[in-house]
């Protein structure tokens, strides 16, 4: 049912309502995915939120193992063992607030996986992209695109016409093997996303990270998404292009990196650090 939440006043129950957002607060977020009981890659996930307040010129007055171990009691109170949990921190002039809750999730069918998914292109990007900051415009924007389209994602372009990332996750497209994205300094870089170019080197794929405008993604094989619900998930369709789903390399990726989910969950496990 997911109706509990942990917060700074304690533990609540879950409301519709409920929201630390006001007109005046900044609010940092990270969202991470759990697996068996256990916080996918939580370790990475800790250390980009640290960032995303150093970028803010915030503080946050919580260590790693309080973290941990939120996420781990929030898991049992909910007795939930497979979702998306989001952590939100609020500031504003005269308080700071936060909360751990798991969210509505979806994750991509096997269908999906099989024969890919459709995103389209939109006119926007964020400022200060390298912070997870909730910034309303554009997630509006992109929800309303997503919804009228019936699209899996929507991917931004930004004032020099150039595809940085999508609206919840990052993007990378292959032609002749190699594989191209855009550079760190022009997305958030998700935690997938790093996974995923450590699955490359390991795969000895060769990786190009430059900006790719939209108007040569024509010339690419094949396009995918990476993100904490989709994982490796491929594009069948940007707007009207269409693109190539079963190219090997992009399957051999997919492959090593379900293996390295795996290879982290055993581990979380046999070390007995969250149960």
């Amino acid at each position: 049912m997911n109706n509990l939440i942990i917060t700074s006043q304690g533990i609540l129950q879950k409301t519709d309502d409920f929201t630390l957002e006001s007109k005046d607060s900044q609010v940092i977020y990270e969202v991470l995915r759990i697996i068996d009981g256990i916080p996918l890659f939580v370790e990475s996930h800790f250390e980009r939120l640290i960032n995303s307040f150093h970028i803010k010129g915030m503080q946050m007055d919580m260590d790693f193992s309080e973290f941990k171990r939120a996420i781990h009691e929030l898991v049992k109170l909910n007795r939930t063992a497979v979702g998306n949990v989001k952590f939100e921190f609020a500031a504003s002039a005269n308080e700071s607030r936060w909360a751990f809750q798991f969210i509505p999730h979806s994750y991509p069918s096997h269908h999906e996986y099989q024969n890919g998914v459709s995103a389209d292109l939109l006119f926007a990007e964020r400022a200060n992209p390298n912070a997870k900051v909730i910034q309303n415009t554009v997630r509006e924007m992109t929800n309303r695109m997503i919804e009228e389209l019936k699209l899996y994602e929507v991917l931004l372009v930004d004032r020099d016409g150039y595809i940085t990332e999508g609206s919840r996750s990052n993007v990378f497209f292959i032609k002749d093997e190699m594989f191209y994205t855009a550079p760190e300094s022009k997305v958030l870089v998700g935690i997938t996303r790093q996974k995923v170019i450590e699955c490359l080197r390991q795969l000895n794929f060769e990786l190009v990270e430059k900006s790719l405008s939209a108007a040569e993604i024509s010339q690419f094989d094949a396009a995918f998404l990476t993100g904490t619900s989709p994982k490796v998930l491929p594009v069948r369709l940007i707007g009207k292009l269409g693109f190539n789903t079963q190219v090997s390399v992009l399957q051999k990726l997919m492959k090593s990196y379900d293996d390295k989910i795996y290879t982290y969950i055993e581990k979380a496990k046999a070390e007995d650090q969250f149960c």
